[in-house]
C-alpha cells in the first residue's frame, strides 16, 4: 500500500514489513522498560524512526539513480528491507558504484547522528539514541556485505565490471564471491549447531540465501542482458507446423502431440494467422468431446494473442511471454506467419550467448 512520496517517488509499504514492525517493536519495548515503567512509548517511537532509516536510505539509491539520468518508479519496503525500482537498466559501472554506494553511506551518516544525540542526551534517551546509532551502523555494515541483493554485492559487481570492461563477467565474478560467502555461513552455523540450535539454524537459512541470490542474479543479469540486445529474428525458429482449424481435436492430438515436442502450434488459415493451439486447449474439454470440436473452436484467437514482429526486442517479447503464460508465441508480418518463439529456444540463445561471453 502507498504510504507517500519523497521527490515525486511513490513509497510503498508491503504487508510483510509488518512482522519487521512487530520484531521491532517488541525489541525496543524489552529494551526500555524499566522499574515498572512502559518502554512502549519508546518503541513506537524507535520503531518509526526504523522506518525513516530505511526509507532514507532507498531514497539515497533513488536520488542518486535520477542524478545520474536514470527513472525511478518506485520504492517498496518489504520484511528484509527495502527496494528502488528503476524503469531504466544501468549501463555503466561507475554509475552502478554510485548509486549502490550511497545508501550505506546515508546509514553511516543516520548513525552519526544518533551518536551526537546520544552524546548530548541523559539517561534513557541517551541509550535511546546510541541504540538507533548501532541500528543504522549495523545496517550500513550489513548492505555492504558482498552479496546480491545487497549493496556491497552490487558494489563488487561494479568494481569487476568496470576493471572486466564487461558486465557479464563482473557479474559471474561477483557472484561466485557470493556463493563463497553463502558456502562459508553455512559451515559457520553446521559448526554453531552443536553450540546454539537456534544460532546455527539461522546461519545455515542466511548462508543457504546468500548462495542462492547470488547464482540467481547472475542468471537474472545475463538473461536480461543477452536478451536486451536481441531481436525476436535472431531468436525465433523458422521451422515450425501450422495447423488447419477445420481439424478436430482428436486428430489435432493424434497428428501433432503423439511422441511430438512441440508444445503449441499457429492456426493458420489461407496463409493467414487465426489463433494459436497447443496441449492445453485440450484440457478443457471431456475426450469424449474431442471428436465434436475442431481447432478453431478450441484455440485462442488471433486477437487475443501478443503480436510480435521479427524487429521487436526480444527480452519484452520474453516478458510478455512469462507474464501471460505463453510457452510459446507467433511471430508475423502482417498476417503471415514467418516464426515460434519458444521457451526453449530463449534458453538455448541465452546459453550459446553465455558460452561465448564468459
Amino acid at each position: 500500500m502507498r504510504i507517500g512520496n519523497v521527490s515525486g517517488i511513490p513509497i510503498k509499504l508491503h504487508l510483510s514489513w509488518l512482522i519487521l514492525a512487530g520484531l521491532s517493536i517488541y525489541s525496543f519495548e524489552q529494551l526500555f522498560t524499566l522499574n515498572g515503567q512502559s518502554g512502549l512509548p519508546l518503541a513506537l517511537l524507535g520503531t518509526l524512526l526504523l522506518l525513516c532509516s530505511i526509507v532514507l536510505h532507498e531514497v539515497g539509491h533513488a536520488l542518486m539513480a535520477r542524478r545520474l539520468g536514470l527513472r525511478v518508479t518506485a520504492i517498496t519496503l518489504f520484511l528484509t528491507g527495502g527496494l528502488t525500482e528503476l524503469a531504466d537498466d544501468v549501463d555503466l559501472p561507475q554509475s552502478e558504484f554510485k548509486i549502490a554506494l550511497v545508501g550505506p553511506l546515508v546509514n553511516v551518516g543516520l548513525a552519526i547522528a544518533a551518536f551526537v544525540g546520544a552524546w548530548f542526551s541523559q539517561g534513557v534517551w541517551a541509550s535511546f539514541w546510541a541504540t538507533l546509532a548501532i541500528i543504522n551502523g549495523l545496517l550500513a555494515v550489513f548492505n555492504l556485505l558482498p552479496c546480491h541483493p545487497l549493496d556491497g554485492g552490487r558494489v563488487l559487481r561494479s568494481i569487476f565490471w568496470f576493471l572486466n570492461d564487461d558486465l557479464l563477467r563482473g557479474t559471474l565474478q561477483a557472484s561466485m564471491i557470493g556463493r563463497y560467502l553463502g558456502n562459508g555461513l553455512m559451515i559457520i552455523g553446521l559448526v554453531a549447531l552443536f553450540s546454539n540450535a537456534l544460532t546455527g539454524s539461522l546461519l545455515l537459512l542466511m548462508g543457504w540465501m546468500t548462495n542462492r541470490a547470488a547464482v540467481s542474479n547472475f542468471v537474472q543479469t545475463t538473461l536480461n542482458y543477452t536478451l536486451s540486445r536481441a531481436l525476436v529474428g535472431e531468436v525465433m525458429t523458422r521451422s515450425f507446423r501450422t495447423v488447419s482449424p477445420h481439424l478436430t481435436l482428436d486428430l489435432f492430438a493424434g497428428q501433432y502431440l503423439l511422441g511430438q515436442a512441440e508444445p503449441a502450434f499457429p492456426v493458420v488459415h489461407s496463409e493467414r494467422l487465426i489463433g494459436m493451439i497447443s496441449v492445453q486447449h485440450l484440457y478443457r474439454y471431456a475426450m469424449g468431446e474431442w471428436r465434436s470440436i475442431s481447432v478453431g473452436d478450441a484455440m485462442t484467437p488471433k486477437a487475443d494473442l501478443p503480436r510480435l514482429n521479427v524487429g521487436d526486442s526480444m527480452q519484452t517479447a520474453y516478458y510478455t511471454m512469462l507474464g501471460q503464460r505463453y510457452d510459446s508465441l507467433p511471430v508475423t508480418d502482417g498476417d503471415a506467419v514467418v516464426g515460434i518463439v519458444r521457451h526453449r529456444d530463449v534458453v538455448a540463445f541465452v546459453q550459446s550467448a553465455l558460452k561465448i561471453k564468459v
